[in-house]
């Protein structure tokens, strides 16, 4: 993984293509005597820090928690998830067998029952006058959150990767409004850096930053766009709409949860337009 320094006490750990998923682009900060890291991913084969911070328990940012010595915390919603196959699966509709057997293997996934909890007001006191503010950035999954590292003015924002596919909101604690929120939370902070987890950034230009977000939430009006339209022909039922092109293209790659997420994602839709 490329090394790059974001700030005096910030480094982010650059994966592979970028961070674009399976991979992804974890943060380290450190104050004192002590390194805390955000989120671990798929390019990484050590986890030199004294703890360990979850954006959310996304198969992508767990990986090899099992083998990390280092303490685990997640956000209180974000918890069972963590600790529990079961409880992953769940909440992230995985189905059982195959599928399920592979993402486990490929991401290293292991159970965390010893993780603890943070919650929406958290700070992190890292040491020597290095702080880590919790943002609680739900919609993703109920329990999403960014992190503000203080005094460097360092906002990582997780999943709200600022891409143009859009935001996900597809698992049990999903909530359309939630994900509104988080953008405009998203939008309202200033910083020196912003970072995502996935292929965009860093940001030290503010305009920037803010033309992709703003590109990224677009992706919410033009799946409302394209349901409205097969409304005309078909009954509002998201199991209809799927593979219509409301979430991905018609024709196009569909990975294997595409049916489940887009269902879940009409749903949501749908919720709103009635």
């Amino acid at each position: 993984m490329d090394h790059v320094q974001l700030s005096d006490h910030v480094v982010l750990l650059r994966g592979t293509d970028g961070g674009a998923y399976p991979y992804g682009n974890p943060i380290r900060v450190h104050g004192g005597q002590t390194t805390v890291q955000i989120d671990a991913s798929l390019d990484q084969t050590d986890c030199a820090a004294d703890l360990v911070l979850l954006s959310h328990y996304h198969e992508d940012h767990v990986v090899g928690l099992g083998e990390i010595a280092a303490p685990v915390m997640a956000h209180r919603r974000d918890l069972a998830a963590t600790a529990s196959w079961d409880e992953f699966r769940r909440a992230m509709n995985v189905p059982e067998g195959a599928i399920g057997e592979e993402l486990r293997r490929e991401f290293r996934w292991s159970e965390r029952p010893d993780a603890t909890a943070f919650d929406d007001d958290t700070v992190i006191d890292v040491g020597g006058g290095v702080r880590i503010h919790v943002v609680p950035l739900p919609g993703h999954t109920a329990g999403h959150s960014g992190f503000f590292v203080e005094p460097d003015g360092v906002f990582f924002t997780a999943d709200v990767d600022l891409s143009s596919f859009g935001p996900v909101y597809a698992d049990l604690g999903s909530t359309l409004p939630d994900v509104r929120t988080s953008l405009a939370r998203c939008a309202q902070i200033e910083a020196a850096v912003y970072t995502t987890f996935h292929h965009k950034g860093p940001y030290t230009d503010r305009e920037r930053y803010l033309a992709d977000l703003a590109v990224h939430e677009a992706a919410l009006d033009r799946r409302e766009q394209r349901i409205r339209e097969l409304l005309d022909h078909h009954a509002p039922v998201a199991k209809e709409l799927v593979g219509r092109g409301v979430v991905f293209r018609v024709g196009g790659r569909r990975p294997w949860y595409a049916d489940a997420m887009e269902e879940a994602t009409i749903a949501a839709h749908l919720e709103e337009i009635l």
